[in-house]
């Protein structure tokens, strides 16, 4: 099972319901420009979606110009999910009838959190996974020297750990919005964008009952990829630029960029000077993160492909790197029910008074 987003308290499940006024009708609008955007977040938004989460790491020699890449082997999952106000709960289940080709490709274990927080101002994600069984991309069993039961080369000890954060401003926040084009609980009616400025944190581990560089193909790389273990950490800040751009006010493509640079720390184990012990070192870092978004929407309803990426590449020293993804690919169906949450209005209004 997999459980993204910020929890809605399951009180859209529970709680007394009251009817809204017209759909159209959004007296504040929440400090959007209503000649641009629209803001539905005061009524219900229910959807149902498929998603595949996306998760790698690579391992890369720019002098020979060698890569190996590790993937694990992902599910499609099918789920709901409902936002109101400042909440969203999205429920997946990866379902065997989805996901027929485990037994062949291996089988991976996995917890994945992925929470986009897409406020007026604001666009946040912080992500928290832990992956466990890998296989290596564009590799066969035979290139390898390995035996395997599988049609992939899969070790089932390779094993992996992230969480990050990162947050952008949104400069043009009256008339470019996020939550139209991610979130499904706004409509963006004019094409818009603005400039995006924030920071990032990230950790990351990656390690192997052995080295992580296959016995056959290390003599093609740096010595200084042949380690075992190997654990991460990056910060700095960002900066790109978001367009959403709309055709007869319901069509719409959304494309963002933003790009990170900072400090980076690593650590390998064995370091590769004498086989024994961990070598540390402090070097640059990037990071680059991706958002785009397609498909209709209007008053009632919203159907849309949304893919969200976030990519961190850590310098080595001389030609090699580390470089590792996380992301989401999804397809949305998503209608706005004409129903507010009176115990959330209550909360909600309670806490501004405070």
């Amino acid at each position: 099972m997999a459980v993204t987003r910020a929890p809605l308290l399951l009180l859209l499940l529970s709680a007394h319901t009251a009817p809204a006024q017209d759909i159209s009708s959004t007296p504040h609008n929440e400090g959007y420009d209503s000649t641009y955007v629209l803001d539905y977040t005061h009524i219900v938004t229910g959807r149902v979606y498929l998603s595949t989460k996306t998760n790698a790491f690579q391992l890369i020699d720019r002098d020979t110009r060698q890569q190996l890449l590790y993937r694990p082997n992902n599910r499609l999952n099918l789920g709901i999910g409902a936002s109101y106000r400042a909440f969203t709960l999205n429920v997946g289940f990866g379902f065997g009838f989805l996901n027929r080709d485990r037994p062949v490709k291996g089988e991976t274990d996995y917890i994945d959190a992925q929470l986009n927080y897409f406020a007026r101002r604001f666009a946040t994600n912080v992500f928290f996974q832990a992956y466990q069984g890998y296989y290596v991309d564009g590799r066969s069993p035979a290139e390898l020297n390995w035996a395997s039961d599988y049609t992939t080369a899969f070790r089932a000890d390779v094993f992996q750990a992230n969480a990050g954060f990162s947050s952008l401003y949104i400069f043009n926040n009256e008339r470019f919005s996020y939550r139209a084009a991610y979130n499904q609980d706004a409509w963006q009616r004019r094409s818009a964008g603005s400039f995006l400025a924030g920071a990032y944190l990230t950790y990351y581990t990656a390690q192997g009952d052995s080295s992580l560089m296959p016995a056959v193909l290390a003599p093609s790389f740096n010595a200084a990829l042949d380690f075992s273990d190997a654990n991460f950490v990056d910060m700095g800040l960002m900066g790109g630029y978001a367009h959403t751009f709309v055709v007869r006010r319901h069509w719409f493509l959304n494309l963002s960029t933003a790009v990170g640079l900072g400090g980076s720390y690593y650590s390998t184990r064995p370091a590769p000077v004498d086989g024994s012990g961990t070598r540390g070192r402090v070097n640059p870092g990037a990071h680059l993160q991706l958002r785009s978004a397609t498909g209709y929407n209007s008053d009632r309803t919203c159907v849309a492909v949304s893919f969200n990426a976030e990519g961190i590449l850590h310098s080595l020293g001389e030609s090699n790197a580390f470089q590792w993804t996380v992301g989401n690919l999804r397809f949305n169906v998503a209608h706005r029910f004409n129903v507010r949450v009176r115990q959330v209005d209550r909360v909600l209004r309670g806490i501004r008074h405070l």
